[in-house]
This record gives structure tokens, sequence and C-alpha cells, in this order.
């Protein structure tokens, strides 16, 4: 089993996930996938309410209304309305011809391009570079069409509060509307800014988990659009339900002993949905 050396871009994400953990992918061949998805969400989001709300959310799979949109006052509702969508189809989808489609050619694209930094990720680790690859047999990953409304008033509130994402990375697409800000460690909230067709990559608590706290999962936060609407497209990638999730051999010394015993990632997704906010050391 060999471990190989990073080139300059394994070595400036390196960089950048010892920073704030973001940083932009471009050039990873995605970018139709990209657009024709942005597309599909506009259709999506422009159904009648009514229809929206014959899909709504179960088992992490379905839709979430505006709060002033909702009909349904016992549904759950957030500062935007989403949808989700899981790997395996076993979804609940929209009358919207071609649709699955669209949306699992983006999750197949997607894969490939996290595949790529997880092997990157691994080599800067001192890893085999196929140590993710081999824990993404039967990865649990969910796509998130993301809708986000301008303020009537022009005003421009937090729309989610500051948080860390849970799972191993996140592949966001954005529409080019502002929004996103990341808490630099030093410099405070910064906006992250990237052009269309672009994902924006951030590592989640479990990496962060994975590598010690060597690598940053970081607080971000939206700030709700002032003029038009914004849309946007995470996936979050995660490992097999049954990968053991311990601390790497390269990120644990005499002056840095392991802070968290091992634990499954089907185990620790649970637990981080339902207790929110940061994970704690």
């Amino acid at each position: 089993m060999g471990v190989a050396t990073p080139d300059a871009t394994g070595a400036a994400i390196h960089e950048a996930c010892l920073d704030t953990g973001f940083f932009v992918a471009v050039g990873h061949g995605c970018a139709e996938h990209i657009a024709a998805t942005f597309d599909a969400a506009h259709r999506f989001f422009d159904l009648p309410q009514a229809t929206k709300e014959t899909l709504a959310m179960v088992d992490r799979r379905g839709y979430v209304p505006l709060e002033r949109d909702r009909l349904d006052p016992g549904l759950h509702a957030s500062p935007m309305e989403y949808y989700d969508l899981a790997l395996d189809g076993e979804n609940p989808w929209p009358p919207i011809e071609g649709f699955a489609a669209v949306l699992q050619a983006h999750q197949d694209a997607a894969l490939g391009v996290a595949a790529a930094v997880l092997r990157s990720l691994a080599v800067s680790l001192e890893l085999d570079p196929a140590f993710f690859a081999d824990r993404m047999r039967t990865p649990q990953c969910f796509l998130r069409l993301m809708h986000y409304v301008p303020e009537p008033d022009g005003r421009t509130p937090v729309l989610t509060h500051p948080h860390t994402d849970y799972g191993a990375i996140t592949l966001l697409a954005t529409d080019g509307v502002g929004g996103l800000e990341v808490e630099h460690p030093r410099l405070g909230w910064l906006p992250v800014e990237a052009p269309a067709g672009s994902f924006i990559v951030n590592l989640g608590d479990m990496l962060a988990r994975w590598t010690n706290l060597r690598y940053a999962s970081t607080p971000h936060r939206v700030l709700a659009p002032t003029h038009t609407d914004r849309y946007s497209i995470p996936f979050f990638v995660n490992p097999d339900p049954a990968t053991v999730v311990e601390c790497l051999p390269s990120c644990v010394s005499v002056d840095r002993p392991p802070r968290f015993e091992p634990v499954t990632a089907g185990e620790f997704l649970a637990k981080r949905i339902a207790d929110g906010g940061y994970m704690r050391g």
C-alpha cells in the first residue's frame, strides 16, 4: 500500500483545510450538470405550493416550505424552502418531466468531483490514495435544492444561524447571488465568492473528527438576498454508515493525543443531526 505525495493543487487544498476548510473547485467538468440542475430547481420551486407540499419531508427526503408560504401549520418550516433527495432514488419526485434524471446525473457527477477531492485529502493526510474511496462503496449522500427569497423591505438578516456541516465534505453550487459567509479564525465573517459552474467545497464535522481537529470544520451562515431570489445546491457527502471514524495516525502525536473515541459514520451523523449546533471536541 503506497502513499503518494501532494501535487501543487493538493498542497493548496491542504493549506485551505488547515485554515478555514473552504475552497473553490473549478474545471471539474460538471458545469453543464450544474446549469441543468439550477434550471430544474427553478421549475420545482415554481410549482404551486399545494403541489410541493404533497412531497413533504419524510426520513430526510422531500420538501420543507417557507414559513410564510406553508399551508399546514403543523409542518416544520425554515427561513427558506428546500427539497432533499437521497442517492438511493427512493425520493418523492415532483410531476416535472425529466426532473429525476437531471438530479441523478448531478449526483453522479458530483460524486466524481468528491472522489477527486477525497483522494487529494487522503494524500495530504499521508494515507493510501484510495483510503476514502474504499469507504465510499455505499455512501450516505444527499442533494438539496434551496430557494431563498428577498426580504420585502430590503433588510439583510441572517437567514441561517452560524453552523458547521455534519458530514465529511459538502460540494455547494451557487447561482452567483451572494450571501454565504464563513467565519475566518482571525478575520471574522468573510463573504464566500465563486464563479458560475464552480463548487464551493467545505469540510464537515466528521472529517474534522477524523483528523483530530487538524482540519477545520468552520462555522458559516447565509444572509438574506435583498433584491433577487437566491438558489443554491449543496451536495452532502458522507461515507458508508459502517465506516469507523477514528483519529488518523498522521493527526496524532505525543503533543496532539486523540481527542475522540472511534465511532461509526452512521452513528456520528445520527447524533449530530439530533444534537444540532457545533461539534464539541
